[in-house]
């Protein structure tokens, strides 16, 4: 009887989140947004940044090695979020594109794995693409998964790891969303080559991180939950999947009172750890434990918290591939745009301007140039008789290179607030100057700031101002630069940018400008 109450149950739960998300088949909505992590992007964003910032540097934990996967939990953020920014802390500034997501299901009993092949996974902080030729080349290669969009749509084990991706990696990198049931030892196996074997296939070692989704103990008291946890992470570290798998069984066949599982993902952990070794990783490192007794004060019914790194030696990395760089700044010193496409991109802006002022139209653009396929963060700066007349642009490299100059181009004419739109007649004494940006570089304090090296941005709340390094040449103190920005810019007291209570973000740029 029980039974098929739980069955009707399960049925109306189904029913109800099918009939919920029919409208939009192919974005994957965010179930946990305001219940494990915050619904507000500025709110989030601000806790994962602070999060990162409680990190002290673990560079050194990696010596001459590169990252093939993380272990990190999925609790909601005020108990597990901590522990976690210890493994994303690590892949800031790298160049990973892609991320194997894998978590095991806590809503539905899966008999195989389940991949999910929607467009899009939606979080607060914005859209996260599913990269659909990924994920068709590992389900083709095994049995053991199939293509299920359905099990993804309440799951929280893996909503909650994309926003710390989000902000610690660029902004085009895209998932494959991979949920497990209850399988053998050998079907993780499977799964682990068939993921490792596209990873390789595909030549994206380096740029891939398998990002393996698990917390520990669930429900032993404060003191058991550390005996136990303590045994599982030292099994761990043997890096064998197998000898983790009977640590576990021990445990889980102990009669250590109110233990429900050792790991909560542990077909997860031994899929990830079987993939990271395929790919040559051979050391696992512990990098962070804690438990929810050290934050809730109640050390009665606890779950352990764990991340570790599973890692290559970069003397063992072949050619072709790509070592994951550890975090620096990075600025545009290195960085150019040919001649060539310095000219075209102008001309488009122009042409830009002139076809929408004209007839309210788009200029229709076709390239192949790699050069201006990438996607690139921009601002377009107009000025007549070398004085401002409309600035706008973008820090988030979401488009191409040429589509964001010709888009900011249009707004810079027409949509600057400070300013009336363009017209036809003016447009001849009209220069442009194209300013391609660097990634934002948080700065702990207002002492790393660079005149006239670095441009900034500074936020507080939803209030927020950027200055372009070349406003220097206006304001070449930096007293006078950094007021002007939080007064003028942002909408906050002249110096607020001394208090304390402010974010910080330098950047540099690649400029060219019409001649």
């Amino acid at each position: 009887m029980k039974k098929l109450i739980f069955l009707i149950i399960l049925q109306l739960f189904n029913i109800g989140f099918s009939l919920a998300y029919a409208e939009d088949k192919d974005v994957r909505q965010p179930a946990v947004a305001g219940q494990f992590y915050p619904s507000n992007p500025n709110e989030l964003s601000s806790y994962i940044d602070k999060l990162l910032q409680n990190v002290e540097d673990q560079s050194k934990i990696l010596g001459k090695s590169q990252i093939l996967a993380i272990l990190v939990p999925h609790a909601g953020y005020v108990y597990s979020a901590q522990i976690a920014a210890y493994s994303y802390k690590l892949l800031i500034n790298s160049d990973i594109d892609t991320v194997i997501l894998i978590g095991n299901s806590h809503n539905f009993p899966l008999k195989r794995g389940a991949v999910d092949l929607n467009k899009i996974f939606l979080t607060p902080l914005g859209e996260v693409p599913v990269n659909r030729d990924i994920a068709k080349d590992i389900l083709k290669k095994t049995q053991v998964l199939e293509e299920n969009n359905y099990a993804h749509i309440p799951e929280h084990s893996l909503e909650v790891q994309i926003p710390f991706l989000q902000k610690v990696l660029k902004k085009n990198f895209s998932i494959v969303p991979v949920l497990l049931g209850q399988i053998s030892l050998d079907e993780c196996k499977q799964i682990g080559k068939a993921i490792a074997d596209t990873i390789r296939e595909r030549k994206l070692i380096g740029k891939t991180v398998i990002v393996i989704s698990s917390d520990m103990s669930h429900f032993p008291s404060w003191a058991n939950a550390n005996l136990v946890d303590s045994a599982t992470l030292k099994s761990l570290e043997k890096f064998d999947p197998k000898t983790l798998q009977e640590t576990i069984g021990t445990y889980e066949n102990s009669e250590t009172p109110n233990l429900q599982c050792v790991l909560c993902g542990k077909e997860s952990v031994y899929t990830g750890m079987y993939a990271a070794k395929e790919l040559g990783a051979d050391k696992a490192v512990v990098l962070k434990y804690s438990n929810s007794g050290n934050v809730s004060g109640d050390k009665s019914r606890v779950v352990g918290y764990g991340t570790a790194i599973f890692t290559k030696p970069l003397d063992k990395i072949k050619s072709g591939e790509n070592p994951i760089k550890q975090s620096k700044e990075k600025t545009m010193s290195d960085f150019t745009i040919s001649e060539k496409n310095q000219k075209e991109l102008l001309n488009l802006a122009r042409q830009s301007i002139e076809n929408y002022l004209k007839n309210g139209k788009r200029t229709e653009f076709k390239t192949d140039d790699k050069q201006l396929l990438s996607n690139s963060a921009v601002f377009v700066t107009l000025t007549k008789n070398h004085n401002l007349r409309g600035c706008i642009g973008t820090t988030s490299a979401h488009l191409p290179l040429y589509k964001v100059v010709s888009e900011y181009a249009i707004a810079a004419a027409e949509e600057d607030p400070r300013f009336n739109p363009v017209t036809e007649d003016e447009l001849k004494d009209i220069k442009i100057e194209i300013s391609v940006l660097s990634p934002m570089q948080k700065i702990q304090n207002h002492d790393e700031i660079k005149p006239n090296i670095n441009g900034v941005l500074i936020k507080r709340g939803l209030r927020s101002g950027l200055f372009l390094p070349q406003v220097w040449e206006q304001l070449p103190s930096k007293e006078e630069f950094m007021n002007e920005l939080c007064w003028q810019k942002a909408g906050l007291e002249p110096d607020a940018w001394k208090k304390g209570n402010v974010d910080i973000y330098t950047f540099t740029v690649f400029a060219f400008e019409e001649k």
